[in-house]
Parts: C-alpha cells; sequence; structure tokens
C-alpha cells in the first residue's frame, strides 16, 4: 500500500505545544505556566485602593521571578523537542524513498494524454485543465471565478467530450425558475394528481455539467441541488432516485455574498480563479483568432509526453472507478494528518479573517490528495 508523505518543511512548522504534547511534556509544560501565570485572588472585595496596588507590584515582581524559571525549562525542553523532530524528520525521508510510485502506470498516462486533448487550443489554462480532470476523477465538483470570455463554459464542454457523456448547461439569473435546472413540470402528472417533472435532457440526467453565475441561485433552486451535487439525490415528485452526474463545473464573476449561499460554495471542493490571457501571450491568442494551426499556439506539455495515439484514453469507467481504487490503495500517514489538522486549525483560528473548514469539506480534501497520489 502507497503512503502520502509529508513533507519536511511541514513537520517542522507544527506549533511547540503541539509537540510538547506528543513527546509526553505536556502535563510538565501545564504547571510550569499555571505557576507562571497565578495570581493570587484578593480575600475582601473592600480593600483600599493603596492597598491593591501594592498587592499588583508583590504579584508582578513574583511572576517576573517565575518567567525567567519557566523560560530556562521550556529552553531544556525545546532541545529535547527538536531533537525528536529531527529524529521523526529523518525517518519520514527514510520512508518516502521506499515508497512505490509508478510513473508510468496506466492510469497516469491517460490522464497526461486527457490534458493534452482538453487544452489543444487553450492558452494559459493548463492549471484549470487539470483542476478540472482532477475534480472529476475524485466525482466532485469545480468552481471556476473569473470575468466573462475567460474559457470557463469551453472547459465544461470539452471535460464532457472527453468523458462521452451526458452534457447540461445553463446560464442562471435572479429570476431562473427550477424548470429551467430539473426540467418542467407533467401535464399528464398533474391530471393524475402527482407532481413530477420532465427531466430527460436536465441537471438530473447529466454527467457532466455547467452552470454560469451559479450563485444567482434563489432558494426554490438551492433546495434541490445542494441534495444533487453532495449526495446526488433528487426528488422528483414522492420518488427519490440517484443522479449519474460525475462533475457540475459552476462559474461566477464574484463570491456569495449572502450566507444562505454557504452551503453552495462549500459544496465545491475546488475552487479555481480565472483570469485573462497574459499580455506575454497575447501574440499567440491573436494567431489562434487568425486560423493558425493549433501547433504553433500551443505549448509544450512540460515534459510528459504529448498524449501519443498508443495510450488509451480517459473513457467514463476510469472517471467512475479511480476514486474508490485510491481510497483502498492509497494510505495516509499519521505524520499527513497531522499537518492536514494543524492546517485546518491555523486557518479557522489564526487567519485575519478566518477561513472556515467544515468537517466535509476537510474530510474531502484528504481522499482528493490519496487520488492525486495514486495518479502518480
Amino acid at each position: 500500500m502507497a503512503h502520502i508523505m509529508a513533507p519536511a518543511p511541514f513537520v517542522a512548522a507544527c506549533p511547540l505545544q503541539r509537540t510538547v504534547q506528543r513527546f509526553g511534556f505536556a502535563k510538565p509544560l501545564q504547571r510550569l505556566t499555571a505557576n507562571a501565570l497565578a495570581v493570587p485572588r484578593s480575600r475582601c472585595r473592600n480593600e483600599t485602593l493603596r492597598q491593591t496596588r501594592l498587592y499588583a507590584v508583590r504579584a508582578d515582581q513574583q511572576t517576573e521571578t517565575l518567567d525567567a524559571a519557566t523560560v530556562q525549562q521550556i529552553a531544556s525542553l525545546s532541545e529535547v523537542v527538536d531533537e525528536a523532530l529531527a529524529q521523526a524528520m529523518a525517518a519520514s525521508a527514510t520512508a518516502a524513498q521506499a515508497v512505490d510510485v509508478s510513473t508510468d502506470s496506466e492510469l497516469r498516462k491517460k490522464v497526461v494524454k486527457g490534458v493534452y486533448m482538453l487544452q489543444q487550443g487553450l492558452l494559459e489554462r493548463e492549471t484549470e485543465v487539470r483542476l478540472m480532470l482532477l475534480a472529476s476523477l475524485c466525482g466532485e465538483h469545480l468552481l471556476l471565478l473569473g470575468p466573462p470570455g475567460t474559457a470557463k463554459s469551453e472547459l465544461a464542454r470539452r471535460l464532457s467530450s472527453l468523458a462521452k457523456g451526458d452534457y447540461f448547461e445553463r446560464l442562471l439569473t435572479r429570476f431562473s425558475v427550477p424548470e429551467e435546472l430539473f426540467g418542467p413540470l407533467s401535464m399528464q402528472g398533474l391530471e393524475n394528481d402527482q407532481y413530477v417533472r420532465k427531466i430527460d435532457g436536465y441537471l438530473p440526467t447529466a454527467e457532466v455539467a455547467f452552470i454560469d453565475e451559479i450563485f444567482k441561485a434563489n432558494s426554490a433552486i438551492l433546495n434541490a441541488l445542494l441534495t444533487l451535487l453532495n449526495e446526488r439525490l433528487f426528488d422528483n415528485g414522492s420518488e427519490r432516485f440517484s443522479v449519474p452526474l460525475l462533475c457540475l463545473v459552476g462559474a461566477s464573476n464574484e463570491l456569495p455574498e449572502s450566507e444562505e449561499l454557504d452551503a453552495l460554495y462549500d459544496r465545491f471542493l475546488i475552487r479555481r480563479t480565472v483570469s485573462q490571457v497574459s499580455n506575454a501571450q497575447v501574440a499567440k491568442l491573436a494567431r489562434l483568432a487568425a486560423g493558425r494551426p493549433a501547433e504553433t499556439v500551443l505549448t509544450a506539455s512540460n515534459g510528459n509526453g504529448t498524449g501519443g495515439s498508443t495510450v488509451a484514453e480517459l473513457v467514463m469507467e476510469d472517471f467512475r472507478n479511480t476514486a474508490e481504487l485510491a481510497y483502498a490503495a492509497v494510505g495516509v500517514p499519521d505524520s499527513v494528518i497531522d499537518v492536514l489538522a494543524v492546517l485546518r486549525c491555523y486557518l479557522q483560528d489564526k487567519c485575519e479573517p478566518p477561513m472556515y473548514v467544515s468537517d466535509r469539506r476537510f474530510m474531502k480534501a484528504v481522499q482528493m490528495l490519496q487520488v492525486r497520489h495514486a495518479q502518480g
């Protein structure tokens, strides 16, 4: 079983308090800290101001003495902790060398070819293409933030062509109704007192979908959309059934401002800001618009090959099964879990403004690392 190894800089960046607890120095340090910060409470609430000031001076003097002793003892503990960290980092480096990741795996060759096919004729979109492929292999969704005309919808169409799946696309406005996404009501069903929709050709039957201006969805759309994105379930009348959705690519020009959209925003595991083509590539963009051959405007595929015809293409079965195979084949060591736990605490407690990371998003991020590692 392969294992994801924690990078050395992340291990070294763990807080001293967490490291002290890990190596058994938590209780001595707590006693030292409690003694250093202990301030006796006043026994009488009616003491004079002069007595209070004198009492505070004596407490300050005592605290300074204890602080000096505490610092000296913590310094000695730090030497032991540093040595233990060095040993742990050395063990991680040794274990990393023993991990066998096949760089010529069949899946990796398919992914490389898929990246090449998806980015043909596009400039500076390799990162977006790779993130979209990763999201689809994980069975997750991708959010693209950026101005109009930056190939956001084109990426989703190409993913549908690559996976050979049913495609659905829609632009939302503030006045959009559920029928635009989930299909119109069945007239025959209404005659039989049934509230059902004709869903063929709409989002509940799509495998790859693109929704532009997704944060303009109103509450009537959100109720069904949230369940469809996360649980892959859709309620049609009194019947609940599974939907074949593989990946939904959402696009928006701005981040959501309403709190009722927070749940929708959290459904997108991968988020990417898309910008215009840089000034250095504008000339190539003009040549592409003028009908020049694609080879004159494509950049190299960074040494990973160009996806030759001898390599098989990604099929829907690869997209459906890769995640489950990765979860079973790739283990996540405690060192990586510790890094992720520290990172989440840092984002929520120390960042300004704080960045909320839900439990669902945290768990899916771990699983995404397993899928990414399985690609080689």
